[in-house]
């Protein structure tokens, strides 16, 4: 902007020398290859980071101060026309109004008044007799007006300026803790459907959430899928561990359970706690042999696991039974029918697998 202005400025001043309204001995070159400069120095000390060491970054109050002194020397050569040429003061002041507050508004007043005072007085005591005291007073009265008046509504335009940033940076506040409010409630929303679904103990799905699953399945099964199985799964002899052991052994037993069953079933097979010690498992794909593999592997492993992580004295082990999906089959029917393999499991002896 102040490059720009310069320019107009410029361009003016070197026609009005060629229409006869501007003294010719004015230093043309000299006064804007000055300002150009020193426009340049600042410019650079902006956009290189030095001006940030300073109160004022963007340096206004200098460029203003720089530029109230170029104008104050351009008025020295002006004749006719000095009135008008005035109003450039006035630009001058437009410069700051978004950047300065009143009290530095006012500032910037007092240092034009005093410039073009000095102007008047330099020029009273070097050629008086070309001075009309009426017009100089008249001038000087005029500038200080305007001046009072940028220096009320700059200070009125910063204050509302300031307002405006501060009810910005207001709502920017608001809306970062709105965001965390949001993310805080997805948080606990997702939590609070991990609950929904979850036993606390073992983090396995509940029975509820793994009938709406069976319900699913068998649904998709009768529309012409199939492979789907279910397995009841009973830890043998668990209230003698309970007994024997205590609760937190038993509670380490169920939660070591649920380990060896995430690691050991499929990503397809889903796995729930369907009551104190006993489980159950929804096979969606494989056929019966491949899916008692699995179970057999489980019930291995999960043997192992307590002997070597927990007491070799418990001998945990468990017994499934396991049911294979029929046309006519409804979640309670699948189910009762593993729960009577189980049993048969359990009569054999325990510790192996029963298919219906």
């Amino acid at each position: 902007m102040a490059m720009y202005s310069y320019s107009l400025i410029w361009t003016g001043i070197y026609v009005g020398i060629n229409l006869g309204i501007f003294d010719p001995e004015i230093p043309l070159w000299e006064i804007f290859i000055t300002l150009y400069s020193v426009n340049a120095i600042i410019y650079f000390s902006i956009r290189s980071g030095v001006s940030q060491l300073v109160k004022d970054p963007s340096l206004t109050a200098t460029q203003m101060m720089v530029a109230i002194i170029a104008v104050t020397f351009v008025l020295h050569y002006t004749t006719d026309i000095r009135g008008a040429m005035m109003s450039i003061y006035f630009m001058i002041m437009t410069f700051g109004v978004f950047a300065l507050d009143r009290v530095k508004m006012m500032m910037m007043s007092v240092f034009i008044s005093v410039s073009f005072s000095v102007l008047i007085l330099y020029e009273w005591n070097t050629n008086s007799q070309s001075q009309i005291f009426g017009i100089s007073f008249g001038q000087w009265m005029i500038l200080v007006l305007g001046l009072s008046w940028f220096v009320y509504v700059g200070g009125y335009i910063y204050n509302l300026q300031q307002r405006i940033r501060d009810q910005r940076e207001t709502l920017r506040d608001n809306e970062q803790r709105l965001t965390q409010a949001y993310d805080d409630l997805t948080i606990t929303k997702e939590k609070l459907e991990e609950i929904a679904v979850r036993d606390d103990l073992t983090g396995l799905f509940n029975r509820r959430h793994f009938l709406e699953r069976l319900d699913e399945e068998l649904a998709r099964a009768g529309r012409g899928g199939g492979g789907v199985h279910v397995a009841l799964i009973d830890l043998d002899h668990f209230k003698r561990v309970n007994d024997k052991h205590g609760h937190q052994v038993g509670d380490l037993v169920l939660r070591k359970f649920a380990d060896v069953a995430r690691r050991e079933l499929r990503r397809s097979d889903v796995i729930a706690r369907y009551g104190g010690e006993e489980f159950i498992v929804l096979f969606t794909e494989g056929d019966t042999m491949s899916v008692q593999q699995v179970l057999d592997r489980l019930r291995t492993e999960f043997a192992i696991a307590c002997t070597r992580d927990i007491n070799p004295e418990i001998g945990a082990t468990l017994s499934a039974g396991l049911a294979a999906w029929h046309i006519e089959d409804r979640p309670e029917t699948i189910t009762l029918r593993a729960d009577l393999a189980l049993y048969r499991a359990k009569d054999a002896g325990r510790n192996r697998l029963a298919v219906a």
